[in-house]
């Protein structure tokens, strides 16, 4: 009985029914179409460009139907497939006949159309198209197309009907005219078209009216619409490498332009509404004819200027006055033979390149200037400066102008910078009504008035009529000598009222003497931030407690004897909360 036990076989075990769901349920995911793993692009060598089967291609598109996104890159098309436009593929005839006899109810759900996701993003580039078809139209939620590096001499006035569009690419092809269907594509956002054969722009580039970033180099561009200066939403434009001899006047209208790429043009000068690019950042006019330094004199945010291999003779001292950002400053390769000492004055200027000019010196008061990080100056005719000075770079150079400044002034010196003054010129109506109409848009756009470190004792009736116009909401008067706060704010009731939005006060490094409590009452429902640090106030009045959104108070560094410097050091609601109990006393 133990032998016949011990040799007994038994029954296989049955899987449990936890366990075929689960076997199911992989079964199920593997064979599910969007799914699986049987396109593999190494297969047909896609890296090479070579042309794919075409059911390769079908499985492509019926894959971009689960995520919207169809990745047809370097393919070796010579037209664009036109399933990508039907509303249902199929692979062959075979399959065609026998849905037409009988429908397929073990459909999978994920291929239904009501589970289908409408293309967004389409990517055609490195290939070998010609053209796009006409139901390029129907493709309603498109919001990226890239055809660029094709064979592309035109392009269908259908193109209109992507309204959704926000980037297209079409770089690297043979284009020599735009449709005007192009400037319907109301939504663009980025347009590329460069390194193609443009010779003229539209005059309807000014519909693209939310563009923000426009590429135009490698074309044959020689002038441009006056209707470019109706991008006020542009911040990246590119137009290097065309034949471009002139710009508009209105090319001063695009106010959020922070990046302007001009390089390798025919521009003998700038217009001179290229000083209102408030938001101006960088801007490369290399290899162009320029002979006059443009004058940025509302650049207040420019940081790089990059003007080498043109044919400039001077730079004068008002044109660099204003460019207090200023961080590179690129004049190689021109004709300049004297420096302003404005030069000197530029607070955050580090990189200053005037190789190949015919400098014979170097203003000795950019010793002064302790964020100079690199001076390039060789091949100029120094007869100030020895060449083995200039070979042993920046700190050697510095070191020069630092001894010759010494001996020239004994009163300069490395713990005792001298300052000097810039003879001011005397202000136009024209450059006021410029000035003032860029300090209003910048009030406006921003929320922010800044008045900060101009060592004034009061505002100005022009900033007084700014705030009262404008409202900003953030007011920054730090560093000053106001010896009351000013009337804008306390005394005047009415602008008070109006300011409806003001959050934010700076007022700190002053000589305020007191605090208007009734101006303060006005503005209690909307202050979060008031700063009165390092001024004189005597005392300060406990209807501050009654603003109830102020989260930042800073009151340090006044002679009043309450609050106790204790109760400062815990912050704004351990200040609050004194000023609160005194007033209930």
């Amino acid at each position: 009985m133990a032998s016949s036990s011990s040799t007994r076989r038994h029954p296989p075990l049955r899987p449990s029914s936890t366990t075929n769901r689960t076997s199911r349920g992989v079964e199920k995911r593997v064979n599910t179409p969007a799914l699986s793993n049987d396109i593999n692009d190494d297969e047909y060598g896609i890296a090479s460009g070579k042309q794919v089967p075409r059911s390769y291609l079908l499985k492509l598109i019926k894959r971009s139907h689960m995520n919207g996104i169809l990745n047809l890159a370097s393919r070796g098309l010579t037209e664009v497939p036109i399933e990508i436009f039907a509303d249902e593929i199929v692979e062959d005839e075979n399959q065609q006949r026998q849905k037409s006899k009988t429908p397929d109810f073990s459909q999978n759900d994920t291929e239904t159309w009501w589970n289908r996701e409408s293309l967004k993003t389409l990517d055609l580039s490195s290939n070998s198209l010609t053209t796009l078809p006409n139901e390029i139209e129907t493709l309603n939620y498109l919001i990226v197309l890239n055809i660029q590096n094709n064979q592309l001499t035109s392009l269908p006035d259908a193109i209109r009907g992507l309204r959704a569009l926000e980037k297209l690419v079409l770089s690297q092809n043979q284009l020599t005219i735009l449709p005007d269907g192009l400037f319907y594509c109301s939504s663009l956002l980025t347009l590329n078209l460069s390194r193609n054969h443009l010779t003229k722009l539209s005059n309807k580039i000014g519909q693209l009216s939310y563009l923000q970033d426009l590429d135009l180099s490698e074309n044959e561009f020689e002038l441009f619409p006056k209707e470019i200066g109706f991008l006020t939403r542009l911040n990246k434009l590119t137009v290097a490498k065309n034949r471009l001899r002139a710009l508009p006047h209105e090319f001063g209208g695009l106010y959020n332009l922070r990046s302007l790429d001009l390089s390798h043009n025919q521009l003998t000068q700038l217009p001179e509404s290229m000083g209102d690019l408030i938001n101006l950042e960088e801007i490369y006019a290399n290899a162009n004819r320029l002979t006059i330094f443009p004058c940025f004199n509302q650049c207040a945010r420019l940081k790089e200027i990059h003007m080498a291999d043109n044919q400039l003779t001077e730079i004068n001292d008002n044109e660099l006055e204003s460019l207090l950002s200023l961080v590179s400053l690129n004049v190689r390769g021109n004709r300049i033979r004297n420096l302003p000492e404005q030069v000197a004055l530029l607070p955050n200027l580090e990189r200053l390149d005037v190789t190949n000019n015919d400098l014979a010196d170097l203003p000795s008061k950019i010793a002064l200037n302790k964020k100079i990080k690199n001076i390039s100056m060789t091949g100029n005719p120094l007869g100030k400066i020895r060449k083995d000075v200039v070979r042993l770079g920046t700190e050697s150079i510095m070191k020069f102008l630092r001894n010759r400044l010494t001996i020239d002034d004994g009163s300069a010196s490395n713990n005792d910078p001298k300052t000097f003054d810039i003879p001011k010129t005397v202000e136009t109506d024209d450059e006021r009504k410029r000035r003032v109409y860029t300090e209003h848009h910048v009030v406006r756009s921003t929320g922010t008035f800044d008045f900060s470190h101009k060592n004034a004792s009061t505002l100005t009736e022009e900033s007084i009529e700014l705030i009262s116009k404008e409202k900003p909401s953030h007011v920054n008067l730090a560093k000053n000598k106001f010896t009351e706060m000013p009337i804008a704010f306390v005394r005047l009731p009415s602008v008070l009222y109006e300011l409806k939005q003001i959050q934010e006060i700076l007022a700190n490094d002053n000589q305020l003497v007191e605090l208007d409590a009734n101006g303060i009452m006005k503005i209690s429902t909307t202050l979060c931030t008031f700063n009165v640090r390092n001024n004189n106030i005597q005392r300060l009045p406990p209807e501050l407690s009654k603003c109830t959104l102020l989260k930042s108070l800073d009151v340090a560094g006044n002679p009043f004897k309450l609050p106790r410097p204790a109760t400062i050091a815990k912050g704004t609601q351990a200040i609050l909360e004194h000023l609160r109990n005194q007033l209930i006393e």
